[in-house]
């Protein structure tokens, strides 16, 4: 049994298929099949069930998956220690990060992070947060850069804050009706009164008629859960919703007047910024999330790898 072994099985049971498998590691399927049969009879017992579809793993390939990806995990870690040891001028870095949000944050960080690691190569897993927690947890990525829910993190994983980042109601121009509006915004005035004003203008969502529509991120986001929770608060839900994927799109479709949205700062400003909407704040203290970088307990995080946090906390500490 040596490491190629462990990973190809591994491999194998991320994929489900031994074609898929072999078209991601760059061998040839008939290759893979006869190591894996080859493995199985070492060991005298089988670790894929071939009667399902897709490929499953017996009781037996449980175990030995797990324990692999333990001793996988081991090496990794030996290795980016001894790269540290080497002063890490070289390498590669595996990183989960949504979608959008790559677009946003990285442009700012990564020429920071290459004044100190210009020959580290960053490889990119762009998902869902659901689908990135996953890839951290069988060590298809390093860490991941997301917003966190603590209730939703898995065991094993540590967060470490990133910056706080606001969360902001968009509207098409005249969409919130005055009596919606409880407080103007802060600007224009002095520091005193500053204080106690917010930076955009203040509404109460509780005056919002329930025929007015809403455009929402799908159920699976977490600025989607953010909103439900909201309007589980408020104690009524909109009845138009008009669901989309993306922030980006939400704060454009509100915009032209489709419906109001509640979005993460970084889609406005992945636009255009704060001049070219009609932002609001829904709460008096404003509403924000944490993002952080999430990793596992037991992965050693190399010296270029938390460079490239640090870049984040430095591209990022001044964002409200």
């Amino acid at each position: 049994m040596d490491f190629r072994e462990l990973t190809y099985i591994t491999a194998v049971a991320d994929a489900h298929s031994v074609t898929e498998a072999a078209k991601k590691l760059y061998i040839s399927q008939p290759s893979l099949s006869y190591i894996i049969g080859k493995v199985e009879e070492d060991l005298g017992v089988k670790l894929f069930d071939r009667k399902t579809n897709p490929l499953s793993l017996t009781y037996a390939g449980e175990k030995y998956v797990q324990t692999a990806r333990e001793i996988l995990r081991m090496r990794d870690n030996m290795r980016r220690e001894m790269n540290d040891i080497g002063h890490g001028a070289k390498g590669r870095i595996h990183i989960g990060i949504p979608n959008e949000r790559a677009g946003y944050m990285l442009p700012k960080a990564i020429p920071i992070f290459r004044e100190k690691y210009p020959n580290v190569e960053i490889r990119l897993e762009e998902s869902r947060s659901e689908e990135l927690i996953r890839n951290l947890m069988i060590d298809k990525v390093g860490f991941c850069v997301m917003p966190i829910v603590p209730e939703d993190l898995p065991p094993g994983v540590m967060t470490e804050p990133l910056y706080l980042e606001r969360l902001l109601l968009v509207a098409g121009e005249d969409m919130i009706p005055q009596d919606m509006i409880v407080h103007p915004a802060g600007s224009g005035h002095d520091a005193a009164e500053l204080y106690d004003t917010p930076e955009f203008p203040l509404v109460d969502l509780r005056k919002m008629k329930k025929t007015m529509p809403f455009i929402m991120q799908k159920r699976s986001q977490i600025i989607r859960r953010r909103t439900d929770d909201l309007f589980r608060t408020l104690g009524f839900f909109p009845k138009e919703i008009m669901e989309v994927s993306s922030s980006l799109t939400a704060v454009q479709l509100a915009e032209a007047g489709m419906g109001l949205t509640i979005v993460p700062e970084r889609a406005i400003h992945a636009l255009g910024g704060f001049s070219r909407f009609h932002c609001y704040q829904y709460s008096p203290q404003p509403e924000s999330w944490e993002v952080s970088a999430v990793y596992k307990k037991d992965i050693y995080l190399d010296s270029a790898e938390r460079a490239l946090i640090d870049a984040m906390k430095q591209a990022f500490g001044g964002t409200r």
